[in-house]
């Protein structure tokens, strides 16, 4: 199984953040590969230039501060197992955000990487300019 896992530092509340990330419609503005998203009460359907990603929605907690999900549908191959979560965590300049991954099958690992490196970019990038 292909794990990996980024985080990023953002001087923000970390209720704030954890509002921005967990609000599926303003995935467009952070993750820079989503063009559009819905959430259907079960499901978030995220638009991208290859087409749409299903995922079903596993936790949301908003104690924690942790967001889980599965992708069920959209992927270039089926997938055997998919985890992926995002945790807010209080930091002494605002939140560290951590945002992993575990996949199989491995050969997916390459693209989920990639995405979910240019989304945690995109969420140092979206937090220094909504200040």
């Amino acid at each position: 199984m292909a794990t990996f896992r980024f985080d990023t530092r953002v001087a923000q509340d970390p209720d704030r953040v954890w509002a921005v990330l967990t609000d599926v419609g303003l995935i467009p503005q952070w993750f820079p590969a989503v063009q559009q998203a819905h959430f259907d009460g079960t499901h978030r359907h995220l638009t991208t230039s290859d087409g749409t990603l299903k995922s079903l929605v596993v936790t949301k907690d908003d104690a924690l501060r942790r967001f889980q999900y599965r992708f069920v549908e959209g992927m270039p191959q089926p997938i055997d197992f998919h985890l992926g979560t995002i945790d807010v965590l209080p930091d002494e300049s605002g939140s560290r955000v951590v945002y992993s991954q575990e996949i199989l099958p491995e050969t997916l690992a390459p693209i989920v990487e990639r995405a979910v490196s240019e989304g945690i970019a995109g969420i140092a990038r979206y937090f220094a300019a909504h200040v």
